[in-house]
């Protein structure tokens, strides 16, 4: 474990280390380029810092420090940076219209292979061009609540964004996720590691959820938005599954279908 390094005092908004938070706030690029990404809210830093090697620097304004000295002693065992910085610099700092004065500074984990993330009898999600944040955070949230075994994404909107983590509330750190960039051959290697796929899909000739259960050694797939899957993926799905539907709602949002036919899965023993 490296050692504790000092506290330190920031004033000027112009220092580099605030621009530098700033730039991986605002531009994907620079996050995907250092591999870094920012968090911001009390609540998110103290789940982030139950993984330290995660964390690169904790900033704290002012106000926070009092406020919140609990999680800043915690914060003080670990291997992380302590930035004292202004209410003033936070106010720049921050994406959120009231900010809590906490923010910090995080490394992307180390990404697993898919066969590492595979078993038998495991539960899976994939997910296919979600583009909008909050679905995506939401859907890791979850996934989080429900103990799905492993995320995939492939063609979503990027999961280091401050809005993806924003809406995660922290299973960010908690849900294991492997991006993909080929859907087809996601196909092809749960086929051979013995999972079967179930593309959810607004058609008559799908099953119902009352008929056709995902469980064990199962991936449920979640399409686009606005499109749901391509053809080239729900066709070469094993089932074709739907939600049933009384109401005049033709579909469901996408965060809110995935929670659905997530906890199907999770409470099917088959």
């Amino acid at each position: 474990m490296k050692p504790i390094q000092k506290e330190i005092t920031i004033t000027g908004k112009d220092n580099p280390v605030v621009r530098h938070y700033r730039k991986l706030r605002d531009q994907k690029k620079i996050r995907q380029d250092e591999k870094l990404f920012v968090i911001e809210g009390l609540r998110i830093v103290r789940d982030a810092l139950q993984y330290p090697y995660l964390v690169k620097q904790v900033f704290v304004t002012e106000t926070a420090w009092v406020r919140h000295a609990g999680i800043m002693d915690f914060a003080l065992r670990e291997p992380v940076q302590m930035i004292h910085i202004t209410d003033n610099i936070g106010e720049l700092m921050t994406d959120t219209e009231h900010t809590q004065g906490v923010f910090a500074v995080c490394r992307v984990p180390e990404p697993k292979s898919v066969p590492e993330l595979l078993s038998p009898d495991g539960k899976y999600l994939v997910l296919c061009q979600i583009q909008d944040p909050g679905n995506l955070g939401m859907i890791l949230r979850t996934c989080d609540a429900l103990g799905v075994d492993a995320v995939f994404t492939t063609g979503c909107c990027e999961r280091y964004s401050p809005k993806v983590i924003r809406a995660t509330m922290g299973s960010v750190f908690r849900v294991p996720v492997a991006d993909m960039p080929n859907a087809l051959n996601l196909l092809t290697t749960l086929r051979e590691c013995g999972i079967r796929s179930y593309a959810a899909v607004l058609s008559d000739k799908a099953k119902s959820l009352k008929e056709c259960r995902p469980g064990c050694g199962c991936a449920v797939w979640i399409g686009n938005e606005g499109n749901g899957l391509p053809e080239s993926i729900s066709n070469n799905c094993e089932y074709h599954v739907r939600i049933p539907m009384q109401g005049g709602a033709e579909s469901l949002n996408a965060a809110m279908a995935a929670g659905i036919l997530t906890w199907e899965m999770m409470n099917c023993q088959e």
